[in-house]
């Protein structure tokens, strides 16, 4: 699709469909009601991974940096795929029948089911029809049934006893994709005020909050599937998440864990004005359907979470791993320079 720098692995396996033989954008030659529910079913995991991958690895530690303290990490967080959501049903479409009662999502097999449409007449437009292939699924190319997104973010010591993150992936502008993505966190040291606490000298308590968000346009136009204008897709996500963090600082590494909730919006949009072929009903006279801004759909996640890690220490440098319980558990591991 194009050539694939670390930041955007997780974004191009996500539009690999759009550009394959029968790309995302075909969903369009259903009927309305039923393209949105193809819509829905196929990117569904999808846009409930990158809600999971976008909230995690935000910290390795429950302690605060000392004022002006700083560090630099790079992780790779990466969600389990669970074997459910591979194929959706569509034996609920009102106007498609097909030989197979499912198809794959974006997560499913690399497989395609011709999908026939039949669209009977509305008073104003006559009985039309066609066909399309389904989107293939992507499952081959994701290492360990896993989906990755790769995270650069950096944090400094507050006064009292505070410390902010930024999380930051540079803007990409190429082969007719849009990418952004940032985020902020903030925690803050709870153990000042639980004295009692403080009798355990490897414990630290504290409290977090994050909030991110990632932009993707994509410029459907340049694939030449439908002729029209303003042809784009547009993917967005908004995350929040907000947690207790604890950990146990030992001489060579420390354990430390965090629980919460965590959730986000997310939603994908294809805009602009498309024109379907069809055929009259028994015939190959050519009928052609005017679409405007036809796909609107949006998902929300709202959860419970927890996860615990463990991280190793070597002077400057630390390695760390965690793991994430939600619906869609997420491995982090990477590594951080720190000072103070």
């Amino acid at each position: 699709m194009f050539k694939k720098p670390l930041a955007l692995i997780f974004l191009s396996l996500f539009f690999n469909s759009l550009n394959s033989q029968s790309g995302l954008e075909s969903i369009l030659i259903a009927a309305e009601q039923d393209s949105k529910k193809i819509f829905q079913g196929y990117l569904q995991p999808a846009l409930k991974s990158s809600i999971y991958l976008m909230n995690s690895g935000w910290y390795t530690t429950a302690k605060v940096h000392k004022k002006l303290g700083f560090d630099l990490t790079i992780s790779l967080n990466s969600a389990i795929i669970p074997s459910s959501v591979e194929t959706f049903d569509i034996s609920n479409l009102e106007m498609i029948t097909s030989d197979s009662s499912s198809i794959s999502t974006i997560f499913g097999n690399n497989e395609s089911h011709e999908l026939y449409v039949d669209i009977p007449s509305d008073g104003l437009r006559p009985e039309i029809s066609t066909s399309f292939f389904s989107p293939k699924g992507i499952k081959e190319k994701l290492p360990l049934g896993m989906v990755s997104s790769p995270v650069i973010q950096a944090s400094v010591g507050l006064p009292l006893k505070s410390e902010i993150t930024l999380r930051y992936l540079p803007e990409y502008s190429r082969n007719n994709i849009y990418f952004s993505n940032y985020g902020i966190g903030f925690k803050h040291d709870l153990l000042q005020y639980l004295s009692f606490l403080k009798r355990i000298p490897t414990l630290n308590v504290s409290a977090f909050a994050a909030y991110s968000k990632m932009n993707i346009d994509y410029d459907i136009q340049s694939s030449g599937t439908f002729s029209g204008t303003n042809q784009m897709a547009n993917f967005n996500i908004s995350n929040y998440k907000l947690q207790i963090l604890s950990s146990i600082n030992l001489s060579i590494f420390e354990i430390y864990s965090g629980i919460g909730v965590n959730g986000g919006d997310s939603s994908f949009k294809i805009i602009g004005d498309y024109e379907i072929e069809y055929n009259l009903r028994d015939s190959d006279i050519p009928y052609v359907v005017n679409l405007n801004d036809p796909i609107d759909i949006n998902y929300s996640i709202h959860e419970f979470s927890k996860n615990i890690g463990i991280k190793f220490k070597f002077l400057f440098l630390h390695a760390f791993v965690d793991y994430t319980f939600q619906e869609f558990d997420v491995v982090t591991a990477g590594v951080s320079l720190n000072f103070r």
